[in-house]
């Protein structure tokens, strides 16, 4: 197995980890409640910016790799947030398999 080295002493940003669990009320509808479920550090590096169309409206969005110890617990229905900027997370992967890593393809969400 090849083993990529990542420098985790450049994991100097302080994320939390947030799950969404919808609060319902008695009609149906319900409304996003992200609850965080840990802090931990990684390392944030813009990807590409962009703009998609939407109701004859450009909704810009930037995506991002976010860099991290693995977590089990991450998962693709999971938003990071820094501050006050929160970042969707679409995608995972373990760069050597090793569950020592992992990396999170995700979008910052523009508001």
């Amino acid at each position: 197995m090849n083993l990529q080295f990542i420098d985790a002493g450049q994991f100097k940003t302080s994320l939390s980890l947030q799950e969404n669990r919808p609060l319902f009320d008695e009609s149906g509808s319900y409304q996003e409640q992200w609850t965080e479920i840990a802090t931990l550090w990684g390392r944030i590096e813009p990807q590409k910016t962009g703009s998609q169309s939407f109701a004859l409206q450009a909704i810009p969005h930037v995506t991002h790799r976010i860099t991290t110890r693995y977590r089990s617990d991450i998962l693709v229905s999971a938003r990071l947030t820094y501050g006050t900027r929160h970042f969707t997370v679409l995608g995972l992967h373990d760069p050597d398999e090793s569950q020592r890593y992992l990396i999170c393809l995700v979008r910052e969400e523009i508001r």
